[in-house]
């Protein structure tokens, strides 16, 4: 934001002051938590401050023609950041995501991950199914997996399959193939480079 949009955030930082980053942290988790907003809105829209005219924008999408310098500075500005081992949860503060994606530090992708040597990719989504819940009962939102606020898409990865869901709801979860499919049929051809779904880190 300091980078992109410096003229409205010096008017900020001299009305908060060193209380500038807990002030932005605050409005943006109020804006993701709103019914009618949530992540990709907030990240399209950015998020209205008190005394500024224009939403202070949190990201900038890839212009479709690169012919505005500024627009391509903004989106070459953008920051993505990939997080091992997140402690997320506000309810169990020893519960950690095996990867989490960040786009300007706003969480747009979580990633559970297991190997074929013990496990499945089935066992991922069941580890979102039954102990990733949104919202436990009798506990609050959690930040990174509820809905709107949390982030876009949640994985469940193998080294042979890949499986999302866009909205987490416990056992009901839904988690459809994010695969290339093998030969016409499910899952993956082999790679003989490497796993079958090295495609998803690209």
């Amino acid at each position: 934001m300091e980078e992109t949009q410096p003229e409205s955030f010096q008017r900020l930082t001299k009305t908060h002051g060193a209380a500038l980053p807990q002030v932005l942290a605050e409005r943006m988790r109020k804006s993701l938590n709103l019914p009618d907003r949530g992540t990709l809105d907030v990240l399209r829209r950015g998020v209205e401050m008190l005394g500024l005219k224009e939403p202070l924008m949190l990201a900038q999408f890839k212009p479709a023609l690169a012919i505005n310098p500024a627009t391509q500075a903004k989106y070459a500005a953008n920051r993505l950041r990939v997080v091992r081992q997140v402690c997320h949860s506000p309810n169990n503060p020893k519960e950690a995501l095996d990867l989490v994606l960040f786009l300007n530090g706003i969480a747009v992708a979580t990633a559970e991950l297991k190997s074929n040597f013990t496990q499945s990719v089935r066992d991922a989504d069941d580890q979102y199914r039954y102990d990733r819940h949104p919202q436990p009962k009798g506990g609050m939102l959690e930040p990174l997996l509820g809905f709107p606020g949390g982030a876009l898409v949640h994985f469940a990865v193998s080294q042979s399959e890949v499986m999302m869901s866009t909205r987490l709801a416990g056992k009901d979860s839904f988690f459809l193939p994010f695969n290339r499919g093998n030969a016409g049929g499910a899952g993956n051809a082999p790679n003989p480079q490497g796993f079958a779904t090295a495609y998803a880190r690209g």
